[in-house]
């Protein structure tokens, strides 16, 4: 009789230790994975054309959608092709003949949208000049080999003129040219908002645009490494983008205009003359851009490849 009592107290204590056991094991949280968040770094100039981006960041769209986005503030292109093709940046706010030069140099990077930055051609208050037909032989400042010197030949050749016809001035600071054309020291320019605008204020004439023309060759682009590492990423900041689209459509520029002027550093005096674009949901640039840059940038030997559309364009993040 006692050997089975001790038989049974032991028994008990099996079961009781067991039972603890598989308490224990269901109290006891599993530990959490760690999620490492990336961060998308985006180079930003100056400029209208990253004003979604601003916006984004400001409203919290980004937040959003989950996504952790650094915006760095460049004052050249020059510093932020340098900053991207050292590594330091994910994507820019460029254009398609930077695109093509990096990707010549052996850097590989990807449009994966169109901007919708507007470049204007415009006479000096002081020129005489009031068409486009009168810039034969005339100074006309511009950057060259850049997507401004590609524009200015695009709007001489729309009215027959050939681009040799005109007296190419390089000036490259876009300030600097700004105060040459106010100044009387060249003809004409062609400048981006916003200094086009204020250009006008104060009596310049505008001869040509590419919102006359439709032909826009700004691009929006991510090196190729980032869209294979950071695809999903770059997804949600194209959401982003496209709820700041749908802001600034709806929204009087009352409410944002000092905090963009602040913020890109225009000056105060750009507030009633600057002209934002007519901003549209992220989309693909025309083939017949890309392609045409491309066959410019091949006959002034600029470029060594050949590149085609799918060479240069990645439309995967925007479905």
């Amino acid at each position: 009789m006692k050997k089975y009592v001790i038989c049974m107290l032991v028994l008990l204590c099996s079961l009781t230790m067991a039972g603890c056991s598989k308490n224990q094991e269901k109290s006891t949280p599993e530990p959490k994975k760690t999620v490492v968040q990336k961060t998308i770094t985006i180079g930003v100039m100056p400029d209208v054309e990253s004003i979604p981006f601003i916006i984004a960041e400001k409203n919290g769209y980004f937040d959003k959608e989950g996504v952790k986005v650094k915006l760095v503030p460049f004052k050249s292109a020059k510093d932020r092709d340098s900053a991207l093709q050292s590594g330091e940046l994910d994507g820019v706010i460029s254009d398609v003949l930077a695109v093509a030069f990096a990707n010549d140099g052996g850097f590989k990077i990807k449009i994966t949208s169109k901007n919708e930055g507007n470049l204007e051609l415009m006479a000096g208050k002081n020129s005489g000049i009031n068409s486009i037909y009168s810039l034969k032989g005339k100074n006309v400042g511009m950057s060259t080999n850049t997507i401004m010197e590609y524009t200015a030949d695009k709007m001489l050749e729309a009215v027959k003129i050939e681009p040799a016809q005109v007296n190419k001035i390089a000036i490259p600071p876009l300030p600097t040219r700004y105060e040459m054309l106010q100044g009387g020291k060249i003809d004409a320019a062609i400048l981006p908002e916003p200094l086009a605008g204020l250009a006008v204020k104060n009596g310049a004439t505008v001869l040509s645009s590419t919102d006359q023309m439709g032909n826009k060759a700004g691009a929006i682009a991510f090196t190729v490494k980032s869209l294979q590492e950071k695809r999903a990423e770059i997804k949600a900041i194209y959401r982003a983008y496209n709820d700041a689209v749908d802001y600034l459509y709806k929204e009087s520029p009352d409410k944002y205009i000092d905090f963009l002027i602040e913020k890109q550093g225009f000056p105060m005096e750009v507030r009633d003359s600057i002209k934002l674009p007519q901003y549209s949901h992220a989309e693909l640039p025309e083939k017949e851009i890309v392609d045409d840059v491309v066959k410019w940038l091949t006959a002034k030997h600029l470029i060594k490849g050949s590149y085609t559309y799918e060479d240069l364009v990645d439309g995967s993040v925007l479905r």
